[in-house]
């Protein structure tokens, strides 16, 4: 057994629109082991291989989707149905909680952030 050695846990952070240099800088400097993705679909290509104890997405709602409400449906069902230990905080632009309402009423979500979010209070979210 090695003395000292330290195992992050694995975090997943899907940026799909924004640019988050401060947040993921945060996160990478704390506990965890963050992976980022920038398409939902190669998001979810992940946590089918992977199990990250934490994901933090971005929230964003487009009148233009057909059957759903936001970017965010597909990844939470996989959530619940295959990793229901997983814990989910999301960032949203306030002027869309209508929507995200929504969606946390048909799947679970840990942790919602208004944006703009502060390093500090994303870490202070995911423990």
């Amino acid at each position: 057994m090695t003395e000292g050695v330290t195992t992050k846990a694995p975090l997943l952070f899907i940026i799909e629109y924004g640019v988050y240099p401060d947040l993921v800088r945060a996160l990478q400097g704390s506990r965890y082991s963050v992976t980022v993705e920038h398409q939902m679909r190669r998001a979810i290509s992940f946590l089918k291989k992977e199990r990250p104890m934490q994901v933090v997405a971005e929230f964003y709602h487009d009148p233009t989707f057909r059957d759903r409400v936001s970017n965010l449906e597909s990844m939470l069902a996989h959530i619940q149905r295959k990793l229901p230990d997983t814990q989910v905080t999301v960032l949203y632009n306030p002027q869309d909680e209508s929507y995200l309402q929504q969606v946390m009423g048909r799947f679970p979500v840990n942790n919602i952030l208004p944006m703009p979010v502060t390093p500090e209070q994303l870490l202070e979210a995911l423990s």
